[in-house]
């Protein structure tokens, strides 16, 4: 490697100067990629639904996440196929640095684009003083040592604030949603709980480049921080020749990164912007093969109590967020903390799909009867945001297992439509819950009205729902006829298709989690 270092700096040098003199032409091409990665991106995720699904990796982003690939395995101790795609990114990134931040990572190009919209305007040394190292930046690296802890004791957050994840999730449950208040035929009529919560944090990272440049990227990015561990063994780096150097600090006025180029380099917090190159009134900065160590520092240094710390608080996550949720009757197997919380189909075992959940919402995006939500504390602190289905919003359709194609980890497994609807009596159909009744709501029981709107909407075949005909004396002494609805457990899987349509605002008919498919420790005991 050290012999190729003259010859492939040679041709590094023979490429700069056929771009030209001042090496802006490799700022213009940063900006090519850019648009380019964003567009597919958001292109992606506009195929993201019903109709445009099928044909298209829509997934590639979320799968070409390492930190979604090492949280996933170091939580369910699996790769699985598709995020094998991270593995590209890491060899990127050993090979030329952290690239991936300012060329291809959605968030890292819209926190660039957020600020040529939202301009501050500083003059070159506030520029320089706002581009200094600050200790807040390493805050990162002890959110990476946080998270993965975590994941390594079964709890995986790193959805939370992995940047694509963050991307797809916003874009899907609160930026998307508000376009149709805009103009009805820019998006559907979509409502998300907590999404004005999502859309805020999304708009607040982005109002942050007002105060600090790529503050994101700077101060909080996990993925960065993961790459910067990555890349302070990169071949390529960012060289300054000291001969031609004057210390005129341009280049640290244009630095996306806070790294220093005027010194010695920072490796693990370079982006690769190339501004510093472009900038450079000397061609005192290059981007070297192999460049003799003294002129970077590999990583930064971290405070050892602080990352001690967080160390200990991703140990700790799991088991304070679990102490009051376990289910001793159950051999201590975890138990869904509210009855009414309810999984998409072919979701892993509660354990196992909290280890396996990214959050990145993408289930709830291509979801055509916009059931799926964004769960508050519904399954505790850890199951934040991940998709619980309300069905007083929409019903589960039968006949559909988009959420399964769509889901990037395996927590929701992919499951054919053959598998929801079953082949009685050999193959049961997949159970997400089981219909109750509330007497005392339900209109042919407690008021004597007729109402069969539950059995009309009851897909399933046989119905799940069914009624019993009733002949009864009002209050009047009038002979009356009633269809009272009852559910048959076998055949009831829990679609929620009775609870969206019953007429009542605190439905009658509700779904909870008893006798899910996904959970030995749920089922009714006297249901084989």
């Amino acid at each position: 490697m050290i012999a190729l270092r003259a010859p492939v700096n040679r041709f590094l040098k023979k490429v700069k100067n056929r771009l030209g003199q001042d090496s802006r032409t490799l700022k213009r091409l940063r900006v090519a990629y850019q648009v380019f990665f964003l567009s597919l991106f958001f292109l992606l995720l506009g195929l993201t639904t019903q109709a445009s699904l099928g044909g298209f990796d829509v997934n590639v982003f979320l799968e070409a996440s390492p930190l979604v690939a090492l949280g996933t395995l170091l939580s369910t101790g699996t790769l699985y196929m598709g995020l094998a795609w991270a593995g590209l990114i890491v060899a990127i990134t050993l090979v030329f640095g952290r690239i991936f931040c300012s060329w291809i990572c959605p968030l890292g190009i819209l926190n660039q684009l957020s600020a040529l919209i939202f301009p501050r305007p500083r003059t070159e040394e506030e520029s320089i003083a706002v581009n200094r190292p600050r200790n807040l930046y390493h805050l990162k690296y002890y959110i990476l040592v946080f998270m993965l802890v975590a994941a390594v004791f079964g709890s995986l957050q790193v959805g939370l604030m992995d940047p694509i994840c963050l991307v797809v999730r916003s874009v899907s449950t609160s930026i998307l949603p508000a376009t149709h208040e805009l103009h009805p035929s820019l998006s559907p009529q979509l409502n998300f709980n907590w999404g004005w919560v999502i859309g805020g944090i999304f708009l607040a990272i982005l109002l942050a480049n007002r105060i600090i440049p790529r503050f994101w990227c700077r101060a909080l990015c996990p993925l960065g921080a993961l790459l910067g561990v990555f890349s302070k063994v990169s071949v390529f780096r960012i060289h300054r020749n000291l001969d031609n150097c004057t210390n005129c600090n341009k280049c640290v006025a244009a630095c996306d990164g806070a790294a220093e180029p005027q010194a010695t380099t920072k490796q693990s917090e370079c982006l690769m912007c190339m501004n510093c190159i472009a900038e450079c009134p000397h061609d005192a900065l290059s981007y070297s093969f192999m460049p003799p160590k003294e002129g970077s520092e590999s990583f930064v240094a971290l405070d050892r109590r602080a990352a001690v710390g967080s160390l200990l608080a991703g140990a700790a996550w799991l088991p304070l967020n679990r102490a009051s949720h376990l289910n001793t009757r159950e051999s201590s197997l975890p138990k869904a903390y509210d009855p009414k919380l309810i999984r998409p189909p072919g979701s892993l075992p509660e354990e196992h799909f909290l280890a396996a959940c990214i959050k990145c919402d993408e289930c709830i995006k291509v979801c055509p009867t916009n059931v799926l939500q964004p769960a508050g504390l519904e399954a505790g602190l850890e199951g934040l945001w991940t998709p619980i289905s309300v069905y007083r919003l929409g019903n589960c359709l039968q006949r559909c297992n988009l959420c399964g194609d769509v889901c990037p980890t395996g927590a929701i497994s992919k499951f054919s439509v053959f598998d929801r609807i079953g082949a009685p009596p050999e193959k049961k159909p997949i159970r997400a819950g089981t219909a109750f009744y509330d007497h005392g709501r339900c209109l042919p029981w407690s008021m004597d009205t007729t109402c069969v709107k539950c059995e009309e909407f009851c897909p399933t075949s046989p119905k799940a729902i069914w009624s019993l005909e009733v002949t009864k004396l009002d209050r009047n002494g009038n002979t009356i006829t009633l269809q009272q609805p009852r559910v048959d457990i076998d055949k009831c899987i829990g679609c929620g298709s009775c609870e969206w349509a019953c007429p009542i605002s605190d439905p009658a008919v509700y779904i909870t989690n008893a006798h899910e498919s996904r959970a030995e420790n749920k089922r009714l005991k006297l249901v084989g």
